[in-house]
């Protein structure tokens, strides 16, 4: 059997990561936006900070705006739960949903 160790991503490399996402999807993204969705991708996960780039480009061109901005992003944030977040909620109040 063979063991591989593998580390968490640093910031740098998840700012990389969601910038490469964000080119390849044709949105564009303010730095300090990367910045907030990278924060993000370190407390919650990379998953979670690259599937808030569609809520936050169209929270932008609600807006008015092409480029995604700090805002947008916290405002998907609140919006969307992270699975982390998700399971904990559900496991303190889980006598409050349906089964």
């Amino acid at each position: 059997m063979l063991i591989i160790r593998t580390l968490p991503y640093s910031t740098e490399e998840i700012t990389q990561i969601v910038a490469i996402r964000a080119k390849t999807e044709g949105i564009d993204v303010e730095d300090a936006a990367l910045i907030k969705l990278a924060a993000l991708g370190e407390t919650a996960s990379l998953r979670y900070s690259v599937q808030l780039l569609t809520p936050s480009r169209i929270l932008a061109t609600t807006q008015g705006r092409e480029a995604i901005s700090a805002a947008d992003v916290e405002e998907a944030n609140k919006l969307f739960f992270d699975a982390k977040t998700s399971a904990k909620i559900l496991a303190e109040q889980g006598d409050k949903y349906l089964l």
